[in-house]
């Protein structure tokens, strides 16, 4: 994004996932330099990379249900916790937004041996909403990545974005 001269702004909250807990991550990106962390109901894309994670975060979805959810299907059910039902969980989605998908990710997990996949797999899948293309995309993972890892990380966006 900062490639097409985009300002970038990131936060996020550090230490919990090693304990188990939830990670909130903020990306902010466009023409201006904005704070990172959005104001409650004017977020134009909201992910969650673990599928109750959403609930967390509808405060920043928009009023006017334009808001666009991505939920990956993989559930990490914490013991004496309780889990939302599908239905509930269905309704609750429908209240906030009138452009929710949720990604069967999880049926791609046993393909890669690594649950970590799901990022990029569900990295993929957004391109069709960020204003960046997926050969951008493509080339700055080659500065991150190489071997078998790029590969790797390379079929994951395409499974991703093919969804």
């Amino acid at each position: 994004m900062v490639k097409r001269g985009f300002k970038v702004t990131t936060s996020e909250t550090h230490g919990l996932s090693q304990r188990g807990g939830k990670v909130v991550c903020f990306l902010r990106f466009g023409n201006k330099r904005d704070a990172p962390i959005p104001m409650i109901g004017t977020a134009d894309l909201i992910i969650a990379t673990e599928k109750s994670t959403i609930l967390d975060v509808l405060k920043y979805s928009k009023p006017d249900k334009s808001s666009i959810l991505i939920i990956s299907d993989y559930e990490k059910k914490v013991f004496n916790s309780d889990y939302p039902s599908e239905e509930s969980f269905l309704s609750i989605l429908n209240e906030n937004s009138d452009n929710f998908y949720i990604l069967s990710v999880m049926s791609f997990v046993e393909n890669y041996e690594n649950l970590k996949i799901i990022n990029m797999i569900i990295l993929g899948y957004i391109l069709k909403y960020l204003p960046i293309n997926k050969e951008d995309l493509e080339d700055s993972l080659k500065n991150y990545f190489s071997g078998e890892s790029l590969e790797l990380n390379l079929k994951a966006l395409k499974d991703g974005y093919d969804l």
